[in-house]
């Protein structure tokens, strides 16, 4: 209204001017070449009050000012007049109404455009494909682009940048080498918003040495550039490649923004660099980019990983502006650092400043529900789920499934997967280990082919809740079938947690050597959770304390100040009698100043 208050003051100034539909339209064009698109779209709506009609030319410059102010109410309007007009099939006016559509992110009108056009021509196709792209529809985009190419049109920049993002986020590797290829023989690789994608598509494929080689050829690196090879490494697990990468930016002149921080935080927690997070923050306090709350959201997190809890605390009161998502961040490191009570005591404070929870704080809370297991406050952020809208939420659905599994609520967790009317990988995972912990090995399986049945592929944490399933409940034919199948029938490779689920299996079992021997055998170095399981089932079996020994130094050489090693190495001295070695440890807990965790007691002390 403001904007058509506006026009009819401009025209009341200017009222000798508009006197004819090419005044008008003179008008529009004028304010739309200035980028004042209200104005533009103003005087349209005064020129139909003073019963002018509009031309082709009007209404060209219209549709660019609706989809720059992303007008969607007047899309319609416009779209209308261009079928009164008979103007629809012009190419540059179907290009320019699919373009529009693509902004309010109507495909089905974005499409109907395109097919009601009676000249396609290369412009309007990229168009289309860039349409595909931007609205997430990524197969639509790579088909569209092949099909434009057996039509016998070929492919310009603009369709090249725009079918880029679709090979990246699919994986198609193979057509965007051929991609690279074309630019290389017509010569757009010398353009570095073609090489940005190229390296993009390349790290988002896991082909990291290729992004490198069209990094390292490139000679006029822009803030994208170097941005896309950090979080190209820090995504495919390179991480000190990526601060690498920072520093070379550093000295090339090229300053930081927001999304390279923390991408670089990140790096610096998967590269467990403690000293460079420390000089990085330093930065960022010289340059005064710590208080955004994306940024100072990133730091507290990076302190966190490296368990320093007081750092993250006193990062998140200095925050000038508090979010969802730091609110939710620090939330986090509470429930994920055991300090379940503090993640609680957060959430109130969060309330209080009538800051609404997302999903990613209702997950944070239902974990530190788990470990408290605290049945009342699990019913208060159940409650808070439902009021909140996302009792369909497969991510927060699946925390409550897991909550009450573990609370004993079997029937609980049972019926919310059941009414649940879509199933992700991540609630199949939940139900099954729920079934597992509660000793239903049967279920557990039952559940997990039914889930294969589904078609749904298993990953990692899946098998890792079918291995522990099977731990839990002494199924160890259907322990090391599934074990056995996971590369042969699925192509994962086993990790350090699924050897873990085995060994466990196996000293559960009372299989102590032929868990010994498994572990021996394995191609990856054992970790403290791997001889932790050993250790434990040598004091359920006797008569294996020299295996016991061997476990409980492999767990001291991986954490020397955790005590109850030797409190469990103790006791399954004295379940053989060997007094001595008892008083030695003893002695050896007394010389280090060690206390006994809690819940451990020594026998005989």
């Amino acid at each position: 209204m403001l904007n058509l208050k506006c026009s009819l003051s401009y025209i009341a100034a200017n009222r000798r001017v508009f006197h004819d539909v090419f005044s008008w339209t003179s008008g529009i064009s004028g304010f739309v070449k200035n980028n004042q698109h209200g104005q533009a779209i103003g005087l349209f709506k005064s020129m139909l009050l003073h019963d002018q009609r509009p031309n082709y030319v009007t209404l060209l410059s219209v549709i660019r000012a609706v989809g720059a102010v992303d007008g969607k109410d007047m899309s319609g309007v416009v779209h209308a007049f261009v079928l009164k007009l008979g103007v629809g099939s012009e190419v540059s006016i179907a290009t320019a109404l699919l373009e529009l559509y693509s902004v309010h992110k109507d495909m089905a009108m974005v499409w109907q455009v395109f097919d009601c056009a009676q000249v396609k021509d290369l412009i309007l196709w990229s168009a289309l494909v860039k349409a595909c792209s931007k609205n997430g529809k990524f197969v639509d985009a790579v088909n569209v682009f092949r099909e434009m190419q057996v039509f016998g049109l070929e492919p310009n920049f603009v369709s090249i940048l725009s079918v880029l993002p679709a090979c990246a986020d699919f994986g198609i590797l193979s057509l965007g080498k051929q991609i690279h290829g074309f630019c290389t023989v017509r010569g757009f690789c010398r353009l570095t918003n073609i090489q940005n994608p190229l390296m993009d598509m390349y790290a988002k494929c896991g082909v990291l040495r290729s992004a490198f080689l069209v990094f390292d050829r490139l000679q006029d690196k822009d803030l994208i550039s170097w941005k896309t090879m950090i979080c190209g490494c820090t995504e495919n697990g390179y991480p000190k490649e990526a601060l690498n990468i920072l520093r070379n930016m550093l000295k090339s002149g090229c300053l930081p923004d927001e999304i390279t921080i923390r991408n670089v935080l990140m790096a610096c927690s998967q590269a467990e660099e403690a000293k460079f997070g420390n000089g990085l923050h330093c930065y960022l306090i010289k340059f005064g980019l710590e208080d955004s709350a994306s940024v100072g959201t990133a730091l507290l997190r990076m302190y966190a990983d490296f368990g320093d809890i007081v750092s993250s605390r006193i990062l998140f009161d200095c925050l000038r502006w508090k979010d969802v998502i730091a609110w939710s961040a620090m939330i986090s490191v509470y429930a994920n650092t055991g300090h379940s009570s503090l993640s609680f005591e957060m959430f109130w404070q969060m309330q209080l400043a009538k800051e609404k929870p997302n999903e990613i704080t209702l997950v944070s809370l239902l974990k530190a529900c788990s470990s408290m297991k605290t049945p009342e406050f699990g019913k208060v952020i159940h409650g808070n789920v439902m009021r909140n809208g996302y009792s369909s939420n497969v991510f927060v659905t699946s925390a409550l499934i897991d909550l009450y599994c573990k609370l004993g609520q079997l029937t609980q967790g049972k019926a919310l997967f059941d009414s649940l009317p879509y199933k992700d990988i991540i609630c199949w995972s939940s139900m099954i280990n729920g079934f597992g912990i509660n000793g239903f090995g049967d279920k557990a399986l039952e559940t997990f082919s039914k889930m294969l049945d589904t078609g749904k592929k298993p990953n990692g944490v899946v098998f890792i809740s079918v291995l522990s399933a099977c731990s839990h409940c002494g199924l160890e034919d259907e322990g090391w079938k599934w074990f056995s199948s996971m590369q042969e029938h699925f192509g994962i490779i086993p990790a350090l947690s699924h050897y873990s689920c085995m060994v466990d299996l196996l000293s559960r079992t009372g299989k102590i050597e032929e868990a010994f021997r498994f572990i021996k055998e394995m191609p990856l170095a054992p970790d403290a959770s791997i001889w932790g399981s050993l250790l434990a089932g040598c004091r359920t079996v006797r008569g294996y304390v020299e295996v016991a020994e061997f476990a409980a130094e492999q767990l001291l050489m991986l954490d020397p100040e955790n005590s109850s090693y030797y409190v469990i190495l103790s006791n399954i001295y004295a379940d053989v009698g060997q007094w001595k070695d008892v008083e030695r440890l003893r002695r050896v807990l007394e010389e280090k100043k060690l206390r006994k965790p809690v819940g451990f007691s020594m026998i005989g002390s």
